[in-house]
């Protein structure tokens, strides 16, 4: 009696593994795969890491992207694509960084730290001799000490909270900095395979420099695909590097706290550094100071007292860098007086306001600022601006109908907002 088989007859070819239809397994995984590529592509991946274009500046940083041939600035929840290159530690461990940092710098100046693109890569004795006065005394109000045995900077910034390590680097700033770009990059694109970035640094960076801007980057998770000197950046940002009848460009890079003028060279597509000069105590931020100085007497008259750097009651709550009305304090003037210049790039003239809190009542100081007035102020800052000008012109034995392009003047181009100019420049590179 033949026995009887148990035996399940399949089709030619296919195979079993582990008791599973290797065929169906492929078939379902396929099916997998596609479903999850549709999601990905629906939340903007396309099957490549994004690389984006990122600008750390000193006062304030930008970071854009590249896609299908345009270039994005990419903005924050409150839609500025500015964001200030600030970073503020709270007592309880907490860090803040951008917009709500420096506002939060009128609740703790001593713990929230700007300007550390001028520290990062510099040595103690750099520091002291670009940032402190002739008797040694540094101008922030955060501390600043040196560091030994560090490999990329010199200097770092003292904290002295619960919850937060006695010393932070200009690096670690900067990293924290490029961390909330990138995230920001992350919402915008809606995954987070961003993983490589171009930079631009100033022109006269030395190695040292350069290496420590680049370990902020990868401390923040972004590998650096390419360094750009800033002033290229800016004329590939406009697209002269591919001009026919552009050969010589002047590049006017007025920054938050430096003055930056290059004089470039394009050709079959390629650009070179001619020439640099500039000013590295000359920016944006002295002009807030110099009408922050006037205002602050302003004010003191109306009120009857002096604007001292004190905490009022009208601090506690943390305030919006766009607050008509700031506290009448030394860092809330300040604030004050860096809005009346934005707004007096539109209008001919408009109303500088702080508010004073005393025992009894809120006392709202006011006064009325025009164009001319702020000229009138800070005229003397505006001319110093053109000393770099003349001189990078006249080193290279150049008249001003020589060149061909101004960015940032002779028809200056202005299609692309300057402040976002670096930014886009590193970002278009990729394409």
């Amino acid at each position: 009696m033949a026995a009887s088989s148990s035996a399940v007859r399949r089709p030619q070819g296919a195979a079993v593994l582990g008791g599973v239809n290797v065929g169906s397994l492929l078939l379902l995984l396929s099916g997998t795969f596609a479903v999850f590529a549709a999601l990905l592509a629906r939340h903007g991946f396309t099957g490549r890491d994004h690389v984006v274009g990122i600008d750390l500046g000193t006062t304030y940083s930008v970071v854009a992207i590249s896609q299908k041939n345009n270039v994005t600035a990419i903005a924050d929840k409150e839609g500025h694509v500015l964001v200030p290159s600030t970073v503020a530690f709270l007592p309880n461990g907490g860090v803040l960084v951008g917009r709500e940092a420096r506002a939060y710098r009128t609740t703790d100046p001593q713990h929230t730290i700007f300007n550390a693109k001028r520290f990062i890569g510099q040595s103690y004795e750099d520091v002291l001799t670009s940032e402190a006065d002739e008797n040694g005394v540094s101008p922030y109000e955060f501390g600043v000490k040196m560091l030994q045995d560090n490999e990329h900077d010199g200097v770092c910034f003292t904290l002295a909270l619960q919850g937060q390590r006695e010393c932070v680097t200009p690096v670690e700033i900067g990293t924290a900095v490029v961390r909330h770009l990138r995230s920001m990059a992350h919402q915008f694109v809606g995954h987070d395979q961003i993983t490589k970035a171009v930079i631009a640094v100033p022109v006269d960076f030395n190695a040292r420099q350069r290496n420590a801007t680049v370990a902020a980057f990868r401390a923040a998770g972004l590998e650096v695909s390419r360094v750009l000197e800033e002033p290229t950046a800016a004329a590939i940002a406009y697209g002269l590097h591919q001009d026919p009848n552009v050969s010589f460009l002047l590049v006017f890079d007025f920054g938050g706290g430096t003055l930056d003028v290059s004089l470039l060279f394009a050709r079959n597509g390629a650009i070179s550094v001619l020439d640099t000069l500039g000013d590295n105590h000359l920016g944006g931020e002295d002009l807030d100071a110099r009408l922050s100085a006037w205002l602050l007497k302003e004010f003191e008259a109306q009120l009857g007292t002096a604007i001292k750097s004190r905490r009022t009651e009208t601090e506690e709550k943390t305030l919006d860098d766009d607050s008509r009305e700031p506290p009448c304090t030394m860092t809330g003037v300040r604030q004050a007086a860096e809005l009346v210049k934005r707004q007096l790039t539109d209008a001919s003239v408009t109303t500088a306001a702080c508010v004073w809190k005393d025992s009894k009542k809120l006392v709202r100081a006011e006064v009325k600022v025009t164009r001319t007035q702020f000229e009138e102020l800070c005229g003397s800052l505006l001319e110093r601006t053109m000393i770099p000008v003349r001189e990078v012109l006249e080193a290279n034995n150049m008249d001003t109908d020589e060149i061909d392009a101004v960015v940032l003047g002779r028809a200056p181009l202005s299609d692309i907002d300057p402040d976002l100019a670096v930014a886009y420049g590193a970002a278009r590179t990729l394409d």
